[in-house]
């Protein structure tokens, strides 16, 4: 028989949530806890009543088989544990006696109904389902004998059962965060159960530190004592003990993700089965399928939002108890963010630069030749040209690809901000494990390179008939020469330099490769800028003519390639720099105060104002304006 896997602390915190307990009604949820107990018998065929009369039918180790049988265990707990809490909110108002007695009775009901669950999981339910369970029963109990005021006993409880949680996170739990949320319950019974014990230190700990204090202190190495409390301590122990230990920042978990060289593990696995479906079609997607792209793009925005959601519930149980499982899980889920970002951007990368080659292509502002170029300007293709038809749709021209590669640095600028947001999230470990600090270089470089291309088809934009703008299209050629190639140069060779690993772009290709740009490729672009920068030159010579005959006149064109070298000296040899904002300019007031600030900074020019003051004369309206403004 397979055995059962069961998630305990989502069913049961789903259940609260939604049926009561988001606004403390514990009456509410006692009736959702019996109206569904019934149900759930049924669908076990465990009812206990017809109309014959009543049969008692209990789950037992000879009957259990199934996960009913575990919600039928869990129901009854709840059912029991809301009608004492229901009954606590009663007795603080009343401060009756028998209705605290009522309280101890319910509790010890969920008590029995747990109790009987966790001695019955081992035999039909997987190891993690037995430990969750185990550690349901002993939150049960702790609160027992804290209302028995059993302070011993209740401290002994909740420690072993948050020691349980942690170990469960570490071995794969996919709900944690839920769990340590359920904790928050025994954390004011820690900490009093703590104090009357006189547990050193224990009045500037937290309850985490406390429960684990105690456990590592007075619990191991003393299961004569606490079997007299909890007598499947020692089975707990043992099955503890299988599980791997925390140690520092090496915490490992069940689920893991290898990317650029290195391994995360987190414990969700419901994000795991998304991290795989997503580099399952990241692997089999096409750039030439777009159906395949929106569905690899949507697998990705899924992997982050539920990375999202779940460092969100580790950031909620971390403040509450501060250990090397949750630092670890918090770190894991902001790496797995991080790489969804990071692939999302070579996504789109890639995207806007095919997108940009194809127009590009189309254009036919691909010549590799300073004749070919300079007769790809006079052509009809330079610029975005219209059809003959005036009804026809604008075709796409350099302008549209000079957009693409402004989006693309844009999104590039986006995945630093991210990488540097993220960075701060993540554990040395970690950091050194998928080497943040090479995305963030890998990013600044590719962001050259693309700032190379974007200047070169800009200049060639300026350069068309449509906009005949020779002296700024000459000037960004002589920045991509001088200032954009150099840069990108220099970025990729201090990539290169570095002893690392390489990045697993084989397994993703052709997605990530555009975010590490080649030497060979930025070779080509310097190329392909120093070929046009003559034709550009030969176009500036008598730039001030109202007509170009090089445009209707093909044979004209040989004399300008002829000057190409510079040799007229009309032609300018180097020309100031252009810069093109991406954001307008905004418009703010002018404040007088600047002005007060600045006017002793200003170096006036005494003596001709003294000069003029000698001009001015002696007359009466010469006397009354000094008297005013002042004498020499």
């Amino acid at each position: 028989m397979a055995l059962v896997s069961f998630d305990i602390f989502e069913y049961i915190h789903d259940s609260r949530q939604a049926h009561g307990l988001r606004a403390q009604d514990y009456t509410r949820y006692r009736r959702f806890c019996a109206h569904h107990l019934r149900t759930v018998r049924k669908a076990a065929k465990l009812p206990q009543g017809s109309t014959a009369g009543f049969s008692k039918l209990n789950v037992t180790s000879e009957n259990a088989s199934s996960t009913l049988h575990v919600e039928v265990q869990l129901l009854q707990a709840e059912r029991a544990w809301a009608y004492a809490m229901d009954l606590r909110e009663l007795h603080s108002r009343t401060e009756e006696p028998r209705q605290r007695q009522h309280v101890v009775q319910r509790l010890k009901a969920a008590v029995k109904a747990a109790h009987t669950l966790a001695a019955i999981a081992p035999g039909f339910c997987d190891a993690r389902t037995a430990l969750a369970a185990a550690a349901y029963w002993l939150q049960m109990q702790s609160q027992l004998r804290f209302e028995l005021q059993q302070w011993e006993a209740a401290l002994d409880s909740a420690a072993l059962a948050r020691v349980i949680t942690d170990r469960l996170a570490q071995a794969g739990s996919s709900h944690f965060a839920l769990a340590h949320a359920m904790l928050e319950a025994l954390d004011p019974i820690v900490r009093l159960a703590a104090y009357q014990m006189r547990v050193s230190g224990a009045q500037h700990a937290t309850p985490a530190a406390i429960a684990v204090q105690w456990y590592d202190s007075n619990m191991k190495g003393a299961e004569d004592r606490v079997s007299a409390t909890i007598p499947e301590y020692a089975d707990i122990s043992a099955a503890l003990d299988k599980l791997s230990a925390p140690t520092g920042e090496n915490v490992a978990f069940a689920n893991e993700l290898h990317w650029r060289g290195g391994t995360v593990s987190f414990a969700s696995q419901e994000l795991a089965a998304q991290v795989d479906r997503a580099q399952g079609l990241l692997k089999a997607a096409s750039s030439d399928n777009s159906d395949s792209l929106d569905e690899m793009v949507a697998a990705y925005r899924k992997v982050g939002k539920t990375a999202r959601r779940c460092h969100a519930e580790s950031a909620v149980a971390a403040q509450k108890s501060q250990t090397a499982a949750l630092d670890a899980l918090l770190s894991a889920y902001a790496a797995v963010q991080l790489y969804s970002v990071c692939v999302l951007s070579a996504i789109d990368v890639t995207q806007l630069f095919n997108e940009a080659q194809s127009i590009a292509h189309t254009c036919g502002a691909t010549a590799n030749s300073a004749d070919a170029l300079l007769g790809w300007l006079a052509g009809p293709c330079a610029g975005s040209p219209l059809s003959d038809d005036k009804n026809a749709p604008r075709q796409p021209g350099l302008a549209q690809v000079v957009v693409c590669y402004d989006k693309i640095r844009q999104r590039l600028t986006a995945l630093q901000r991210s990488v540097t947001e993220m960075e701060a999230k993540l554990l040395p470990a970690v950091r050194r494990e998928i080497r943040t600090q090479q995305i963030a270089d890998e990013a600044v470089a590719a962001e050259a390179y693309y700032t190379c291309l974007r200047n070169y088809y800009s200049a060639l934009l300026h350069a068309s008939p449509a906009c005949a703008q020779y002296v700024d299209s000459l000037a960004l050629l002589d920045i991509v020469v001088t200032e954009n190639v150099p840069h990108a140069t220099a970025l990729t060779a201090q990539l290169a330099k570095r002893d690392l690993p390489p990045s697993e772009a084989t397994d993703t290709e052709p997605w990530l490769r555009n975010l590490a740009p080649s030497p060979d490729k930025i070779a080509q672009a310097s190329e392909a800028a120093e070929m046009a920068l003559p034709v550009v030159r030969g176009l500036c010579v008598g730039a001030s003519e109202n007509t170009k005959a090089w445009v209707h006149s093909p044979a004209s064109r040989l004399n300008l390639v002829a000057n190409t070298l510079g040799k007229s000296a009309s032609v300018p040899q180097r020309v100031p720099h252009l810069v093109d904002f991406t954001a307008d300019f905004a418009v703010v007031p002018i404040k007088p105060l600047f002005y007060d600030l600045a006017a002793p900074a200003i170096d006036f020019d005494m003596s001709a104002i003294n000069a003029q003051a000698d001009k001015q004369g002696t007359s009466k309206l010469g006397s009354i304006i000094g008297s005013l403004w002042g004498s020499r």
